[in-house]
């Protein structure tokens, strides 16, 4: 096991107490951690908790004063499965989420060879797509880095301000209260999403496009009358496009929660003269149901319920760096892409994993050890070359592709649905392989032969 985070070659100076939580507290009241991660998510969570899996104590500091529980990110797959597995909580977000073994798309339903179950009625890990709802990933996540006693969340802790040097970072934090405080640390970790406070405060821009459409995401209760072989499905429609995926185990004819997430038009008709609707307009109500009404199936008039719903602007950006002294970006912080094929999330998760991984190399050698800092550099450089070379292609072209032109038209000329069509085992598994052999990253190849890094034992 890597050595404690309180080990003298990584000490933070001036730490009188240390709590049951695994922080500590100076003379000055200021709180102390090895590492401090930004953002209560499921990657700054992720992190947290193999890290903690490390005896790695950190401080997570969240604005919020609870998890998010809007509907956001939903579908896990591919080496993500094996960071499950690692962490010990594969099972369980495979039995409380929904399992797909492969998707469908509107007007001409196909099989992607992703996997089917055995038989004993169970998939392969790595080989289909676990549908579980965001927050309730960051929620088993929270529940188990707690309990190792390393982790300690402050929830309504805002950072406002930040400053580091060649032997700790320290950031100014506003609390519920309307008081200050300071926090520091060794190293730092911004999971803080798209409008990263901490990416701001660092100097570092993101770089991209942003795309014209809005992305309304429902979580809708209903009915299903038939629920089909391949429940995640995608609307290939010019206009209308969109994907539908169940969030828990549903059987026909009874009530389940479903995503709907739905492009939201330029224009709400057909008059090109009339005015694109406001965010505010777009989240009414009758608009919602008007554009569920054109992807739910079943009888009329629908029984649905939406029990929450949020409005989304889709980009393709990434940030120009993702390390900048003793301060690293992961997740959303660091690169945006649009939601279609569930590539966002899971790529914060493998930045997650790649982080943990080397902070936990730092917390296993000296602080002066000359590695360190190519190290720290390649998990910047390997993490941008996935994002610009295997997910920044892939996302776009999944989005395209939904609407791109008639739909059928695309599915007798786009080359990815023709490759479905051919059903060749081998040129399909050639398509997937870069999700599958360049996707996570394991650091422990760029550090130096002979060093020991042992794995993090599961909860």
């Amino acid at each position: 096991m890597a050595p404690h985070a309180s080990d003298s070659r990584h000490e933070i100076p001036t730490a009188n107490g240390t709590s049951t939580d695994g922080s500590s507290t100076n003379a000055n009241g200021t709180d102390v951690a090895p590492v401090i991660i930004v953002g209560a998510g499921p990657v700054g969570l992720l992190l947290a908790l193999r890290l903690a899996m490390n005896q790695i104590r950190t401080v997570v500091l969240e604005k919020e004063p609870w998890l998010n529980p809007l509907p956001r990110a939903i579908g896990y797959h591919g080496p993500v499965h094996n960071v499950f597995e690692e962490i010990g909580l594969y099972d369980q977000i495979a039995a409380e989420g929904m399992a797909s073994g492969g998707y469908a798309w509107r007007k001409l339903p196909t099989d992607n060879s992703m996997g089917k179950p055995g038989p004993d009625g169970k998939f392969t890990p790595g080989h289909y797509s676990i549908q579980l709802a965001q927050c309730r990933l960051a929620e088993i996540f929270l529940e188990n880095a707690t309990k190792t006693g390393f982790t300690k969340v402050l929830w309504e802790h805002e950072v406002t301000g930040l400053s580091q040097d060649e032997h700790q970072v320290s950031v100014k934090v506003a609390t519920a209260s309307g008081g200050e405080k300071v926090i520091r640390g060794q190293y730092l970790a911004a999971c803080d999403g798209s409008r990263s406070t901490v990416r701001k405060l660092l100097g570092i821009r993101l770089s991209g496009h942003s795309w014209p459409e809005r992305f309304l995401a429902t979580d809708v209760l209903r009915v299903a009358p038939v629920v089909p072989d391949f429940s995640v499905h995608f609307t290939v429609d010019e206009t209308f496009w969109g994907v539908v995926t169940p969030l828990e185990h549903v059987e026909a004819g009874k009530q389940g929660l479903w995503r709907y997430s739905l492009a939201v038009p330029e224009k709400p008709n057909d008059d090109i003269n009339s005015a694109p609707l406001t965010d505010e307009q777009v989240l009414e109500p009758e608009y919602v149901d008007s554009l569920l009404l054109r992807q739910i199936d079943g009888p009329r008039p629908s029984s649905h319920v939406v029990v929450r719903k949020s409005l989304y602007k889709m980009h393709q950006l990434l940030a120009s760096t993702m390390h900048r002294g003793r301060c690293f970006l992961a997740g959303d912080s660091a690169h945006i892409n649009n939601p279609i094929g569930g590539l966002g999330l899971c790529t914060g998760l493998l930045d997650g994993d790649a982080l943990a991984r080397t902070l936990q190399i730092a917390f296993s050698t000296s602080p002066s050890d000359p590695n360190l800092e190519p190290l720290f550099n390649r998990y910047s450089t390997e993490r941008r070359w996935v994002f610009q070379n295997v997910i920044h292609p892939f996302s776009s072209a999944n989005k395209i592709r939904l609407h791109g032109a008639k739909p059928d038209d695309v599915v007798r000329e786009d080359w990815y649905f023709t490759a479905l069509a051919r059903g060749d085992p081998k040129e399909l598994q050639d398509i997937h392989r870069p999700l599958y052999a360049q996707w996570r990253t394991d650091m422990r190849k760029f550090w130096p032969a002979g060093t020991d890094v042992k794995e993090p034992k599961a909860p």
